[in-house]
């Protein structure tokens, strides 16, 4: 008698968000799953905010092992959630929802994502030793705020185009290393710090270049965008021109993908950075489309 070949049943994920055709999520996570030969597949699905509470929570009965989470839906899924992760509580939002035992966790990557690219290339002494100022109020300005509060950086600047904002964010942080200025006073923000970060969507395609002078910038310092559409912002180009030290928006998403990855395919993602060369070939043919 002939033994019959088992079923091998595909592991599914995806991304969800409104709109989210923009994603390169799925390039990223499919090239990691060809690349460990796992049998599974990830995808985008548009969930519109008014419906997304009640989709997330029907993940449970679907045989999809969990969802990334973009704008504007992180406050969704983090209602959605039966139990929530440290990192999730922690910002009050969740950029992943997995399935374990028929309950739907809350995680938030986007913490160790940030810090990954940042520790190793600037290095946990020099962010001990210097200002940093971040640009930006959102869901991933609390992000970057949570990963330098617990790196342990001894002042923080807070700037947003809206003063408002900045100024409620760090009341709500509420840690005297951790003050706002107001926008019209940036290039005093700017001035003396060593680590600027763009947490703002300040540059990104069809938005206004970020107006802040990085001449300010301490000698050797870095810039840090988080933007990466383009992934040569007009932040990055002004900080190269005066010699400063960069990092771009691709790391942070590689960074944060990693771990998600490990929680919806159980498998450790691979640590090689072959995959940022393939996302940068799916966006230079968009762009060139």
């Amino acid at each position: 008698m002939n033994e019959q070949t088992p079923i091998i049943i595909p592991k599914m994920a995806g991304v969800c968000g409104w709109p989210i055709h923009h994603s390169m999520s799925p390039t990223l996570h499919n090239y990691w799953l060809k690349q460990l030969g796992i049998h599974g597949a990830y995808t985008m699905f548009a969930v519109h905010p008014h419906g997304a509470v009640r989709a997330f929570k029907s993940l449970k009965k679907t045989s999809i092992a969990g969802v990334n989470v973009t704008i504007p839906l992180k406050g969704k899924a983090f209602e959605a959630a039966d139990e929530l992760s440290l990192d999730a509580q922690k910002l009050g939002v969740c950029n992943l929802l997995y399935k374990r035992n028929n309950r739907l966790i809350g995680h938030n990557t986007d913490m160790e994502g940030f810090s990954e690219p940042l520790l190793r290339q600037v290095g946990r002494n020099f962010i001990l030793n210097n200002t940093v100022l971040v640009v930006g109020a959102g869901g991933a300005a609390r992000a970057v705020l949570g990963a330098l509060l617990e790196i342990g950086a001894p002042e923080i600047r807070l700037i947003n185009r809206t003063d408002k904002r900045a100024q409620t964010l760090a009341e709500n942080i509420n840690i005297p290393s951790l003050y706002a200025m107001p926008w019209e006073k940036r290039d005093d923000a700017v001035y003396g710090v060593g680590l600027v970060i763009n947490a703002s969507a300040g540059g990104m395609h069809g938005k206004n270049a970020l107006d802040i002078k990085l001449s300010y910038v301490q000698p050797e310092g870095w810039v840090y965008d988080l933007i990466y559409t383009p992934q040569n912002t007009l932040l990055l180009q002004q900080a190269e021109l005066l010699g400063l030290n960069i990092i771009g928006g691709l790391d942070m998403l590689i960074a944060q993908a990693r771990p998600s990855f490990n929680l919806l395919f159980e498998a450790s993602a691979p640590t090689d950075n072959s995959v940022k060369d393939v996302i940068i070939a799916h966006l230079n043919k968009a762009t060139h489309k």
